[in-house]
């Protein structure tokens, strides 16, 4: 009960004074109607201060609603970076484990060249079904969408290397409706090529303040924030995971754990062939 009244008391309270009020004004109108001079004067003064009562309460109350609806979207942001942090804390380990036990087993059990076209097809799908759901968790779990529109604001991209020509190929986007290049260019491939897959690879991260600027987005597509994590297993290149956000802020250093562990699924899909 007494939580119910700290949530609505206030709501039916300001409704009341406003149901008061608003029979004033009509009451009042009533009386005034056959009233003359200063009495008529005076009963106009009264129904004036009523309904403008009546449309000051409105407003409190439409700012007390937008009140909570703002506490309300930052208690749920709030969550989701808590959430967030535990995921990354329980997910990192596990994966690399999970790429460390995949890349073995795929070293010494790889598929025969006699394998059923079949046999591939169904590998390659399933192993489609592990991207998109990677970067599906990738676009959910960093930058989420928010009210009124809820569209989604974080946008999450693999690229596939191609060791041979040295490569990048976008092998899937999500959200579809603001799709990266589909094909990087020579200088952003040998920043990708040698900063992020170079060396064993590292995470590399636009923040604003160490790293302003990423050949992964151009400037004007609306995207600010970018953390870039490759995908290897064992000696193998595999490609750079990458997820864009609009602003800055929209990014922790839990979030870069989160795609280093969603990096090392991908890998371990990718490890089995």
């Amino acid at each position: 009960m007494k939580q119910w009244l700290a949530d609505r008391g206030l709501h039916y309270l300001f409704l009341l004074f406003s149901a008061v009020l608003g029979v004033a004004v009509a009451v009042v109108s009533v009386w005034a109607d056959g009233a003359q001079g200063n009495d008529k004067r005076l009963w106009a003064l009264i129904a004036g201060v009523c309904a403008f009562g009546v449309v000051l309460i409105t407003h409190l109350e439409r700012r007390l609603v937008e009140k909570g609806r703002a506490r309300a979207e930052l208690r749920a942001a709030e969550a989701e970076a808590h959430l967030t942090q535990a995921y990354s804390t329980a997910l990192q380990p596990l994966s690399d484990r999970v790429r460390q036990l995949t890349t073995l087993y795929g070293s010494v059990a790889r598929l025969p060249a006699s394998t059923p076209a079949q046999t591939v097809s169904d590998i390659e799908r399933e192993r489609r079904q592990i991207l998109d759901a990677v970067l599906f968790a990738a676009v959910t779990l960093t930058a989420p969408p928010v009210g009124p529109t809820f569209v989604p604001r974080a946008r999450c991209s693999f690229y596939l290397y191609d060791a041979a020509t040295g490569d990048f190929t976008l092998e899937g986007t999500q959200p579809g409706h603001r799709t990266p290049r589909s094909v990087i260019d020579p200088v952003g491939a040998a920043h990708m090529r040698n900063e992020i897959l170079g060396g064993g690879g590292k995470t590399f991260r636009i923040d604003g303040k160490n790293e302003p600027h990423s050949y992964l987005i151009p400037v004007g597509t609306g995207y600010k924030a970018v953390i870039a994590v490759p995908v290897i297993h064992g000696t193998e290149k595999v490609g750079i995971l990458s997820v864009d956000a609009p602003e800055y802020s929209d990014f922790t250093g839990a979030h870069v754990t989160l795609m280093e562990s969603l990096a090392n699924i991908l890998a371990a899909s990718y490890a089995l062939k």
